[in-house]
């Protein structure tokens, strides 16, 4: 449940392996031993109504390892073995994630169908200057604010609602000046569904705010406008409030607005912390809370403890783990509690916990323990916010779906959106190194003492309210219906 990333990072020195002559079944048969031996999901997943058929595709992945010399193919054919255990938490990492390669034509006949206009930055600047009292405050050059892209936008000839927002000068054959990088739907005031497009033109939707001269094209790119010249521009309440992709936002007198950074940012329980202290008066003087952690992948699990004071209405509970004690992942606990010596942050908050594991799992090796449950003590229920809704989607993950469980022990909360991802099954995950390619393989050390009666995983959690595809603003929508 910690920071893969930290852990990753962590233990490189520690758990390395490597020899002089590699191949793609010597990282294949150490994967399988390390996540035989010590995987706390592995007598979950292999049963034996599935046994024959892992089996199979045992010994055929290995056959096909045996024959491979390229690292690219390897990591494919290793993927269907991983893939068989549908665990998330279950992976090989590559030191460079391999795509899967399109071929130029399927490329080609995508970029054929988004929109090309007659324009570069000199005739449109001309364009804007010949037609500034009838453009829309969208309309103009705007240019992002890591200065990769500077664009036009357009409103449509055939539809009020609807805006383009093209590249300006050429930045290879494929993308010249006037191609789509964007098309934008009005649905409200300042408010629109975008379709970005990226530089293999595929595209994504997002929702898009226009925030005086600032347009934030929500998990992907925010842009300035630089003309025409901006009648009102943002000031540095808008900058903290609105524009900030992690922020404590005042939708109106009744609701407010957290929108929570991914829990596997390096600080992200002090991030939070300072956010949360920040805008102390804001929470205690709202009656409605939105906590936005759609998309947020999970991480560590103390990123989110210094909301659950204006969540809980009693005493929340975190269940320990149940850990499956083995030589070497009593060695991976080992040398976590080594590492972190030298993190102080860390140190204080891990270690306790991981030595009282760590004397259990040597005095029961072979057998499964479980770590002591955590409470997080509450003196006097905030009378304030008196409603927490939860706005989630698909990709809310691993420790994030943690906080919607252990939030859900409180009579405030409200679950808005979509199923979540269903990654919270298996926990405390580690790695170690593999022989060759300097791969590693992930997995967890432990599950959670939920199962098997209320599994989530390649489920996801159901929201208490779902909302609709149809449902353009979501955020919006949850306001309302708080207010109900």
């Amino acid at each position: 449940m910690k920071k893969l990333v930290f852990i990753i990072c962590l233990f490189a020195s520690h758990l390395s392996f490597s020899q002089q002559t590699c191949s793609c079944s010597q990282n294949f048969d150490f994967a399988l031993q390390k996540i035989k031996d010590n995987y706390a999901g592995w007598g979950d997943k292999i049963t034996p109504k599935n046994q024959a058929e892992y089996d199979k595709l045992t010994q055929e992945v290995r056959l096909s390892a045996e024959k491979i010399t390229d690292e690219r193919e390897c990591y494919f054919q290793l993927k269907k073995w991983f893939d068989f255990f549908k665990d998330g938490h279950l992976f090989i990492s590559p030191i460079t994630p391999y795509a899967v390669e399109e071929l130029p034509a399927v490329i080609a006949n995508r970029a054929s169908k988004i929109p090309q206009l007659a324009f570069n930055e000199i005739s449109f600047t001309q364009y804007l200057k010949e037609n500034e009292s009838k453009l829309q405050t969208v309309e103009g050059i705007w240019e992002s604010d890591d200065k990769a892209y500077k664009v036009g936008i357009l409103k449509d000839k055939n539809n009020p609602k609807k805006f383009v927002g093209f590249i300006l000068a050429d930045r290879n054959p494929s993308w010249k000046a006037g191609k789509a990088k964007f098309e934008m739907v009005q649905i409200a005031p300042q408010k629109y569904i975008t379709n970005y497009y990226y530089a293999d033109f595929s595209g994504e939707k997002n929702f898009t705010r226009e925030i005086k001269n600032f347009l934030v094209i929500e998990n992907i790119y925010k842009f300035n406008k630089v003309f025409p010249i901006p009648k009102e521009e943002v000031d540095n309440e808008d900058l903290l409030h609105k524009i900030a992709d992690y922020r404590i936002e005042k939708l109106d007198a009744e609701t407010a607005l957290v929108v929570l950074p991914p829990f596997t940012l390096p600080n992200a329980p002090e991030f939070v912390q300072e956010l949360v202290k920040q805008n102390e008066e804001i929470l205690k003087n709202t009656p409605n809370l939105i906590i936005d952690i759609r998309n947020n992948p999970g991480g560590d699990d103390a990123a989110f403890t210094s909301l659950l004071p204006y969540i809980s209405t009693g005493s929340i509970v975190r269940k320990g783990g149940v850990f499956r004690a083995t030589e070497e992942n009593i060695i991976s606990i080992k040398h976590e509690l080594e590492a972190i010596e030298e993190y102080p942050v860390y140190k204080e908050r891990l270690a306790p916990k991981l030595r009282r594991v760590l004397q259990q799992m040597e005095a029961n090796k072979g057998k499964f323990v479980t770590g002591l449950d955590k409470e997080f003590a509450v003196g006097v229920t905030m009378p304030n916010p008196k409603k927490v809704a939860f706005l989630v989607n698909k990709n809310t993950a691993s420790t994030a779906e943690q906080f919607i469980l252990e939030a859900k022990q409180s009579t405030k909360t409200i679950v808005f959106g979509e199923n979540t991802k269903g990654l919270a099954d298996y926990i405390e995950v580690r790695d170690w190194g593999l022989p060759c390619y300097g791969w590693r393989v992930a997995f967890s050390l432990a599950k959670s003492p939920r199962l098997p009666q209320k599994a989530i995983d390649n489920v996801g959690i159901t929201p208490d309210i779902k909302i609709s595809e149809t449902e353009l603003d979501w955020v919006e929508f949850v306001k309302n219906q708080l207010k109900k």
